[in-house]
This record gives C-alpha cells, sequence and structure tokens, in this order.
C-alpha cells in the first residue's frame, strides 16, 4: 500500500521501559517484542494504517484518515490489554503518540518535522496512553462514535520552540488515569516582558494573589502611575502555571496591530482551544479556572468594557479576569481593590521602604550599575516622600539623579521647583499638585 499524501496523521508506538523488560525476561524478551509487534501491526494494518518503519521496540505508521488512526489507537491498547502474555511481568505497556500535518512521501520515507512532532508527542505518554497534538484533534472531526479526548494543556515537546496541546484518548470503559505527560507543562501567555525588575510590592502580591483565588473579577484601581500595570503582570505571570488555558493580556488603551482590543479579548475570553475538548468532561479542571484573561486600562472604553466582561464571564465558567483601570468596571460581582502607593515605611526586614528601595535600585542603574552610597538613602526617603511612593514619579526622578545630587533634587521637589535646571515631567509634577490641593 502506498504512503498516503497530504494531510497525514503519524503514529508512534514504543514499549515504555522496554531496557528493563527486556532485563528482566532475558532470552524471553524476543519472543514478547515479536508477538507485540506482530499484533500492532496487524491491527494498524486493519484500519488502513500504512507502515513506514520498524525499529527495535517501535513503530511508525502513516494514515491517510485521523478518525481512523485514533479507532486504531484504541483498538490497538485493547488487543495488548486483552493478549495472554507468558506472565503479568511479560506484558508490555506501550505508549502511543500521533500528530496530524500536510506531508508528501519521497522514495518511501518522510521529511518533515511532522514527523519529528508525532515521534516527540509519543515520548510524552505512559505506557497504556494514548496521546495525540491538537492537529490530530482538529483533523479527527467529528470524533468517531465511542471515542473522545481529554485536553490535558500545552507542553513543550523537546526540540520545538512552540508549545503543544496534547489530548489524551479515551472511551465509555476505558478512562485510565496518568501523571501528566512525560515532558515540560507550558500554559501560554502573552505577558509583556518586563524591561527592569520587580522591586517590592509583597503584601499587595499576595493580596491579589488571595482575591484572584476566590473571585472571578478583580479590578486593580488607582491613580496613573501608581503601578496597576505592572502589578496584575507580575501577579498573572507567577499564576500562570494554575491556568493550563494560558494567561492573556490586552491593552485595551494601546489597541496594536490586532486590531479592535475589546475583540481580541473576546476571541481570547471565548478560548477558541476549548472548542477543541471534544467528547465527555475530562479531568477536573485546576482550581481556580483554566484561564485568567488581563484587561489593561479599562478606563480608555469604560461604556464598552463592562457588557464585554458580563459577556465573557456568563460564557466560560473557567474564565477569571484581571481588571486595571482608575475606577471599577461596573460588573456584578466584581471586586475592586485599591493599590495603593509604594511603602514609605522602613521594612524590618529589608531596610528601606519599597519606595525608597524602587528609587535606589533605579538610581544605581541610572549611574551605571554604581550602588547608592547609603550616605545618600535620608536625601533618596525625601525625594518618595515628596514623591507620595508614586512608581512612575520615582523611576523619571531616578533619571534626574544621573546629574543631580540627590540633597539637591530633594531641596528642589521641597520646594516645588520648576525652574530651569530640573525638568518635572507629568508623572514628577502630579504627586505636588496633589499636595497643594
Amino acid at each position: 500500500m502506498a504512503l498516503p499524501s497530504g494531510l497525514v496523521t503519524f503514529v508512534f508506538t514504543e514499549i515504555e521501559g522496554s531496557i528493563r523488560l527486556a532485563q528482566l525476561l532475558g532470552a524471553g524478551y524476543r519472543a514478547v517484542l515479536h508477538h507485540h509487534r506482530t499484533l500492532l501491526r496487524g491491527v494498524l494494518q486493519l484500519h488502513h494504517g500504512v507502515p513506514v518503519s520498524s525499529f527495535g521496540e517501535s513503530s511508525f505508521t502513516a494514515f491517510p484518515d485521523a478518525g481512523a488512526a485514533l479507532r486504531a489507537c484504541r483498538s490497538a491498547q485493547r488487543t495488548l490489554e486483552a493478549e495472554r502474555w507468558p506472565g503479568p511481568v511479560a506484558r508490555p505497556r506501550v505508549r502511543i503518540g500521533l500528530h496530524s500535518g500536510y506531508a508528501r512521501p519521497r522514495a518511501g520515507e518522510y521529511a518533515t518535522p511532522e514527523v519529528h512532532r508525532a515521534a516527540r508527542v509519543m515520548a510524552a505518554a505512559h505506557g497504556g496512553q494514548v496521546l495525540c497534538s491538537a492537529g490530530t484533534a482538529r483533523a479527527a472531526v467529528p470524533l468517531p462514535d465511542g471515542l473522545a479526548l481529554w485536553d490535558l494543556g500545552h507542553y513543550r515537546l523537546r526540540g520545538f520552540d512552540h508549545r503543544e496541546r496534547l489530548f489524551q484518548l479515551v472511551a465509555p470503559g476505558w478512562q485510565p488515569r496518568f501523571p501528566r505527560p512525560c515532558t515540560e507543562p507550558a500554559p501560554p501567555h502573552n505577558l509583556p516582558a518586563a524591561a527592569t525588575s520587580f522591586v517590592g510590592r509583597r503584601r499587595e502580591q499576595a493580596r491579589l494573589v488571595e482575591l484572584l483565588s476566590g473571585h472571578r473579577l478583580v479590578t486593580v484601581t488607582g491613580s496613573a502611575g501608581v503601578g496597576k500595570t505592572r502589578l496584575a503582570v507580575q501577579v498573572a505571570a507567577e499564576l500562570a502555571g494554575g491556568y493550563p488555558d494560558g494567561v492573556w493580556y490586552v491593552d485595551l488603551a494601546g489597541g496594536g496591530p490586532d486590531g479592535d482590543p475589546l475583540a481580541l479579548a473576546g476571541r481570547l475570553g471565548l478560548a477558541p482551544a476549548r472548542a477543541a475538548r471534544l467528547g465527555p468532561a475530562g479531568p477536573p479542571a485546576a482550581p481556580g479556572g483554566r484561564l485568567l484573561l488581563v484587561l489593561d486600562g479599562c478606563d480608555a472604553r469604560p461604556s464598552e468594557v463592562a457588557p464585554a466582561v458580563s459577556r465573557l464571564l456568563a460564557g466560560d465558567p473557567g474564565l477569571r479576569v484581571l481588571a486595571t483601570g482608575r475606577a471599577p468596571v461596573g460588573v456584578p460581582g466584581e471586586v475592586a481593590w485599591r493599590l495603593p502607593p509604594l511603602s514609605l515605611a522602613p521594612d524590618p526586614g529589608n531596610g528601606a521602604g519599597d519606595a525608597v528601595a524602587l528609587l535606589a535600585q533605579r538610581v544605581a542603574a541610572a549611574r551605571g550599575g554604581v550602588p547608592v552610597p547609603a550616605a545618600e538613602l535620608p536625601d533618596l526617603a525625601r525625594i518618595a516622600a515628596r514623591l507620595r511612593g508614586a512608581p512612575l514619579a520615582i523611576e523619571q526622578a531616578a533619571g534626574q539623579l544621573r546629574a543631580l545630587a540627590a540633597g539637591q533634587l530633594a531641596a528642589r521637589l521641597e520646594a516645588g521647583s520648576t525652574r530651569p535646571g530640573i525638568r518635572l515631567g507629568a508623572a514628577l509634577r502630579r504627586p505636588l499638585e496633589a499636595q497643594k490641593v
């Protein structure tokens, strides 16, 4: 039979722990290996699989139809389970992996990364388990009767840069439980990468994590420059491992190449990957939900955000939303939490408070990495106090300290100076104006 071309489903099989099995069986291993190979080949060919190669305890078969390939893999595991082996220790536990992609054979073989991806999917499986990629899950729609797929989330496959969504094949009366796949989990996200380190805010981080664990919509409010976005992104990154469907960031103020940001939020919140979950429900979802949507700058479009968030939450019980804005979104069930400025009080554990620690670190960076001398810390504390712990203002002040001594800037800020020689940006002026009210 000729090798299929076009959209091909590649199936790899392998005996788990074959070296140990060979050591246990000794001379009897050859018979077990040959018999297992004969059984698999017969079942896979019965479902129109075309053998590509066989090597040791492994086999490689190509199918022109993804649904037929899944049926064949279920039949293969059933056949191996029902076979009477010489003894319990002699029963080979076979792991199977499938991936579907476009390929064209030449000279009796496939030369494409799709083959290697299928092999990596197989390597992630446990003995007795059948795993497939999202490509196979899509290609097999509608699934053959009696089969279903459990969505296991995103994982990294060795040698591939992008994450792969893995599914486990199950059927009525056959829903075996296995440890997580034998590869690193990789929850997807599009969180912006920070150019600078995150300083302080330990109490605030803990509080925001606590709120998200108990509420589906949490909005971080506060004045401009107080650090709402930075804290939200930091916490979302820390929680990414608890959201197998990912953590998705949408800048409602910035828009960008994705077009309408609210439409983008809708696409992310509805989670197209959820549509690939086929058949009965799989293992229970992780506590706290499976997808976190970070909506940044909700005050930029207040009249549109509230109905959009309401629709998203109503349409997906596994969705949680972390929003930022100067005011609450205004949706029932929302928890609005006002973010305070950075603490000015000394930290018993770290000495300087968060505001001074941030300023000292940014000043050191502005001065070529030279640490701030201890004698300058009291003046930095004066600056931080004058700026009322506003992170954005502190970041701007650090830039001024390339040319000015901390005592000079502190004196000018305390005098409310805006004369030439010191340029006060909006973030620096805002705390001063607030004090004049």
